[in-house]
């Protein structure tokens, strides 16, 4: 989140124009700088709030598992598996929101979807940020290491096959629901 600030802020700064739209500029032989749009803010302002949401549902999660499992030892084998139910439900998000067709704010109340800035919010912001690939690799890598190969494929499997299974559900789940 502080990375998305910060990258916005940076992006707003150097980008902007410092000359008034009102008075009259010279030619020059260097290409102008685009001017940051209140709608490009805006994208990037629904793009970290997902982010934000997305990240803190996962971690909060991961505490949550951890917590089950110290109180639970016998199930330890499920150490790291919260990762495969947390990439499968993005994918069934991801998947939902793919098989809602795209709206204009103006027609929200006439027509079933989600407009443009809902679909950055939730798909990049929030599946960006909940779901997580670089979990899932070290976690393969760290049971491979260990020579559990049997465990690390069949949480392989899980992953793709449950999150591939998911997101065909979502997407075609929004489409029976809308009747599209």
């Amino acid at each position: 989140a502080v990375f998305i600030l910060i990258a916005s802020i940076f992006l707003l700064v150097t980008t902007t124009s410092t000359t008034s739209a009102f008075v009259p500029r010279k030619q020059s032989i260097f290409p102008e700088k685009k001017s940051v749009t209140n709608e490009m803010l805006a994208d990037a302002a629904c793009v970290g709030v997902g982010a934000v949401t997305g990240a803190v549902c996962r971690w909060q999660i991961g505490n949550v598992v951890t917590r089950k499992l110290q109180e639970y030892p016998r199930l330890s084998y499920f150490q790291g598996w919260h990762t495969a139910g947390i990439n499968i439900l993005g994918s069934f998000v991801l998947g939902t929101l793919a098989g809602l067709p795209t709206v204009d704010q103006a027609a929200m109340l006439d027509k079933r979807g989600i407009t443009a800035r809902a679909r950055l919010m939730a798909g990049v912001g929030f599946c960006g940020s909940f779901t997580t690939f670089s979990t899932y690799a070290v976690d393969i890598v760290g049971w491979l290491n260990k020579g559990e190969v049997i465990r690390a494929f069949s949480y392989m499997a899980l992953n793709n096959g449950g999150g591939v299974m998911a997101a065909f559900a979502g997407f075609h789940m929004a489409k029976r629901i809308l009747r599209i």
